[in-house]
Formats: structure tokens, C-alpha cells, sequence
């Protein structure tokens, strides 16, 4: 009898040993796998948010040449209404200033959608930042989705801050300008640089590049483009003197300080309403140029109005009808974007996934978390002993008998998982044309991925250090042991925790 009650304990006990390493193996399986999800669904968030700054970014570009095909039309409008006052049909005066007036808005008006936009930009990233990045908020929605005793801790988003804006920063408008205009933006190690930062002269270049339109860039007659000449060359340039300051012949005389258009004199033949054509009128020089709010030496050459090109206009005045918007840091006329760290893709790039950001996810379960005391698992042998008044706790849950509130740091109270996961750019393109791969991360094309990777591999990947300041202390311990013994994970130079 005795023998067979002490071979039912030993069963009994085998059996509850089992189902324990059991729900401690499936435990593992679950927080690590919600670690996973979370993870990538953090690198999906930013994958898409940088999507939607490149289109945004693409968009202000669309304006910015729309607004130099504007100033096109005015320029070549001006020259043609010139040359017909000369001739049999001249155009009424009142109808060519309201024409003249609505095509000047409409500069305005572009310039101010392609600021709007970048505003747009600044909230889409902001929103990633607050929302979903920032004390992990996305990964603690979907570790309470999969189970509600994982916990994302607030401490672990330092490494995906980093990886995406350095750490750095406040979002709000007013005080990047404020640092733009005090030449105090912090600088930063992030992928993001939230008011262009050296992204600025590649925007100016790709649109300058997209003034390929024939009737914007390079006619017969003239061109337009954005502070070139004497505007990009002097500091204290005003204003024009002539059309052909204008005339860019390298990028290196192009700049954001103002937008302009002009077209050379030349024999300009009129055809009047009905049908009859007078050749070869002779028309001067005609130009516009517009800058920002601040100033008042806009221009606006044509025919009747000699250089500068200032003074009335219409009803009002051309340092009125022909102005942009108000500079931040002037003299200047160009929207902010939001950029790419290209200063990421210099040196030994590939070292650091090309400035691809790579995002941490950290969870863990508490195994002494109040819900879990109130109501024990039957196997783990929880039990509270009364003696004199004292109570003694057995947990079979712990080496030592004994959770004790120990904090994050004990190893046996916490389980912990890891994840990573990497936005990457990959524009498609096939492997005879170069592949995919040769073009270098930028938020000017929207080809933003996203993918699971190992937390090790890049330069600054730092996965103890990651679960250290999350407050796992013994966890990170555990990991540089491993690494010490000869463990490499996904580096195969480990990862030099």
C-alpha cells in the first residue's frame, strides 16, 4: 500500500511536471511569436508612413514645377499681349490684368499646396512617432490583443527612436522653424530628418530635373526655373536687371530663392479674332520673378513696364500680385519636406543596413503579476502555509520555492521576448536593368517594404543593451554569457554586446 501511494505521488508529480514544461514551452511559443507581430507590424507602420512622405514629397515636386509652367504662361502671355498692342487687335487692358491676376494666384496658390503638404508629411510622421513608436504603444496593443498578461514596456522603444529620428525632437511646426530659423535643428544618427535637413537641394535638383516640358524648361523663346543667376550667386542680389541673368547653364546656379520665367525679344507674329495674321512684330525682353512675402522687389517686364518691372499693377501692385508666400529662413521660396538621412548612406553603409530602420519590439509576461498569484496554474504547486499566525508561500514555479517582488530584472520572474524588424527600400526593377537593390534608400519614390530580421547584424545593433534599459537587467546578462561562450545569433562576428 505505502508503495503504491508513493508511486501515485511520483506520477502524480511527473505528470504535473510535464504539463508545467508544457505551458512553459507554449508560453515561450506565444510571447515570441506576438513579439514577432509586433514587430513587424511596427516596421509595416513605418514602411508605409515613409510611402506616404515620398508621395507627398513627389506631390510638392508636381506643384513646384506646375508653378514654373505658370510662370511660363505669364511670361510668354506678357510678351504676346506687348506685341499686340502694336497691332491692329490689341487686348483690352482690363481683360489682360484680370488674366494676369488669376495666373499669379494660381502661383500662390501652388506654392502654398506644396507647403500644405509638407505639413500633411509632418503629421503623418508624427502620428507614427506618437501613436505607435513611443513607449511601444503599437506592440502593446497587439500583445494585449494576443494575451493580456504581455506587457510591451514602455523602455523598450529606445532602439526603434533611434533608428527613425535619432531620439531627437519635437514634432510640432511652429518649433521647427523656430529651430530652422535659429540654426539650432538637433542633428541626428535617424533615418528621418523632419524639416529636410540635406534632402533639401535633392528635391530642388528633382524638380529642376522634371522641368523637362519643353514649353516649361528650354523654348525657343525663354525658360523659367528658381533663383538662378545673379539670385543664386549673390548675397545681396535684389532683383533682375536683364532676361539673360536668368539663363542657368549648370545646377550650380540653381537655388530656392525665387521663381522666375522669361523669354527673349523676338519677332512675335499676332493673329487677331478674326483670323487675319500680322508677322514679325518686334517684342522686348519679358520676365517675371517672384520671391517671398517679406520683400518687395517682384518683377513683372514687359513692353510697356521697362525694367525693374515694379510699381502699379492693375489695381494693386506687382510686389502684391506677383509675390509667394512668407520665408522662414530667407531669402527663400521653398517648401520644406521631410527627408532621408542620406548622410546614412556615406562610408561603410552596408554596416549599418544602408540607414534602414530597424525596430526592437521587447515583451515580457510577469510571472508574479497579481493575476497570476490570485489564480496559480494547478500543476505549479502553490501553496500558502499558516503557522503561528505567519504565512508561508511554496511556488513550485521558482527555484528557490519563491517569487519575491523582485523587479524586472529577475531572470525566473520575467519572461521576455525579442523581435525585430527592418523597413527597407526596394524599388522593383529587373535584374538585366541592374536590379532593385541599386538604388539607394530616399523618400522620393514610394518603395517601402517591410520584413522580419534578426536583432543582430548591423553596427549598432545592441539587443543586450536593448533588454538592459527596458529594466531586463539579468535577461541581458543571460545574453552576453552566450555571446561569450561563442553564441552568434544572426551576426557572425556576434553581436558585441
Amino acid at each position: 500500500m505505502v508503495l503504491f501511494a508513493l508511486t501515485l505521488l511520483l506520477l502524480t508529480l511527473m505528470v504535473l511536471m510535464t504539463l508545467g514544461f508544457g505551458m512553459r514551452a507554449k508560453e515561450r511559443v506565444e510571447i515570441q511569436m506576438a513579439a514577432d507581430a509586433a514587430a513587424y507590424s511596427q516596421a509595416v507602420s513605418v514602411a508605409r508612413t515613409f510611402n506616404a512622405i515620398a508621395v507627398m514629397n513627389r506631390a510638392q515636386i508636381a506643384h513646384m514645377v506646375a508653378m514654373a509652367g505658370t510662370q511660363s504662361l505669364i511670361s510668354y502671355g506678357s510678351q504676346q499681349y506687348a506685341a499686340m498692342m502694336y497691332g491692329p487687335c490689341p487686348i483690352p487692358s482690363p481683360e489682360w490684368s484680370a488674366l494676369d491676376e488669376a495666373a499669379a494666384t494660381q502661383v500662390q496658390q501652388l506654392q502654398g499646396r506644396a507647403g500644405a503638404m509638407y505639413r500633411a508629411s509632418l503629421a503623418l510622421y508624427g502620428k507614427l512617432l506618437g501613436n505607435h513608436l513611443v513607449g511601444q504603444q503599437l506592440a502593446a496593443r497587439m500583445a494585449r490583443e494576443v494575451n493580456p498578461e504581455l506587457r510591451a514596456v514602455p523602455e523598450g522603444d529606445r532602439k526603434s527612436l533611434a533608428e527613425v529620428n535619432g531620439g531627437n525632437g519635437s514634432l510640432d511646426y511652429d518649433d521647427l522653424m523656430d529651430q530652422e530659423r535659429d540654426g539650432t535643428v538637433p542633428a541626428t544618427s535617424g533615418a528621418v530628418l523632419p524639416t529636410g535637413g540635406n534632402q533639401g537641394r535633392v528635391t530642388l535638383n528633382a524638380t529642376m530635373g522634371s522641368l523637362g516640358w519643353t514649353w516649361v524648361h528650354n523654348r525657343d523663346s525663354g525658360s523659367a526655373g528658381f533663383g538662378t543667376g545673379g539670385a543664386a550667386q549673390n548675397p545681396s542680389f535684389k532683383r533682375y536687371g536683364s532676361a539673360s541673368q536668368m539663363d542657368s547653364s549648370t545646377y550650380d546656379t540653381v537655388s530656392g530663392r525665387n521663381s522666375w520665367a522669361h523669354d527673349h525679344g523676338r519677332a512675335v507674329a499676332i493673329i487677331c479674332p478674326d483670323g487675319s495674321t500680322v508677322p514679325d512684330i518686334e517684342a522686348t525682353d519679358t520676365w517675371v520673378m517672384s520671391d517671398e512675402k517679406q520683400t518687395k522687389q517682384d518683377q513683372h517686364v514687359y513692353g510697356a513696364k521697362p525694367p525693374p518691372g515694379q510699381g502699379a499693377e492693375g489695381d494693386t501692385t506687382v510686389d502684391e500680385r506677383h509675390t509667394l508666400g512668407a520665408c522662414v529662413v530667407c531669402p527663400g521660396i521653398w517648401p520644406y519636406s521631410v527627408g532621408f538621412n542620406v548622410g546614412l548612406l556615406q562610408g561603410n553603409a552596408a554596416r549599418n543596413d544602408f540607414g534602414q530602420p530597424k525596430l526592437y519590439t521587447v515583451l515580457s509576461r510577469d510571472y508574479a503579476s497579481p493575476s497570476r498569484r490570485a489564480r496559480p496554474d494547478p500543476w505549479n504547486l502553490f501553496f500558502r502555509f499558516r503557522f503561528a499566525g505567519d504565512t508561508v508561500e511554496f511556488d513550485n514555479a521558482s527555484p528557490e520555492g519563491s517569487i519575491r517582488s523582485t523587479g524586472r530584472g529577475d531572470v525566473q520572474r520575467h519572461q521576455v521576448a525579442l523581435s525585430a524588424g527592418l523597413a527597407y527600400y526596394h524599388r522593383p526593377r529587373p535584374e538585366a536593368e541592374g536590379g532593385g537593390w541599386s538604388e539607394p534608400p530616399n523618400f522620393l519614390n514610394p518603395f517601402w517594404r517591410a520584413t522580419l530580421v534578426s536583432p543582430e547584424g548591423a553596427v549598432d545593433d545592441k539587443p543586450a543593451a536593448s533588454l538592459e534599459q527596458a529594466g531586463f537587467t539579468e535577461h541581458a546578462g543571460a545574453l552576453r554569457r552566450l555571446d561569450a561562450v561563442g553564441f552568434r545569433g544572426g551576426s557572425p562576428e556576434g553581436a558585441r554586446y
